[in-house]
């Protein structure tokens, strides 16, 4: 796969947008014990997402199709997310259901992006990999709404 310049670097900055979830995962999974075993879990698969983005990046079969994304877009989104990993850390008492809303917010905001809708490929193993990327994201919404459903009914 050709890439210009700046789909390369809109590639890098998806991955380095999932690992810096991952990490912020990790870290609400470290703050509340309670809830370690889902916050590990969603961080293994924020993982995952950036091996299978790799792994489809790799395949001559691909085609990374920009329309209307460009990197300042994911630098924004990956400040914001450092930004707020950094306040995390200094705030010992943010509370789990604001932990589990931020969670809900970057998993929908990546989903109104369409992030994993930019890529296109005629080779039946990318496709299923776009597949498992796409199911996956709208299945992390599922289950970060369902979990942060039990906090919005506790506040009732």
């Amino acid at each position: 796969m050709d890439l210009t310049e700046d789909q390369k670097n809109i590639i890098d900055l998806f991955v380095k947008q999932e690992l810096l979830i991952e990490k912020l995962y990790q870290l609400f999974a470290e703050r509340y014990p309670a809830y370690k075993d889902f916050w590990n879990k969603m961080a293994k698969e924020e993982y995952q997402h950036s091996v299978l983005i790799h792994r489809m990046i790799d395949s001559e079969a691909v085609i990374f199709t920009q329309g209307e994304l460009r990197s300042e877009y994911l630098n924004s989104s990956i400040e914001f997310i450092d930004k707020f990993i950094a306040e995390f850390k200094k705030d010992k008492g943010y509370p789990i259901e604001h932990a589990a809303l931020k969670a809900t917010q970057l998993e929908k905001g990546l989903w109104e992006r369409n992030v994993f809708q930019h890529f296109e490929s005629d080779s039946e193993d990318v496709k299923k990999v776009m597949e498992t990327l796409n199911s996956e994201q709208k299945f992390h919404i599922k289950k970060i709404d369902r979990f942060a459903s039990q906090f919005l009914s506790r506040n009732r």
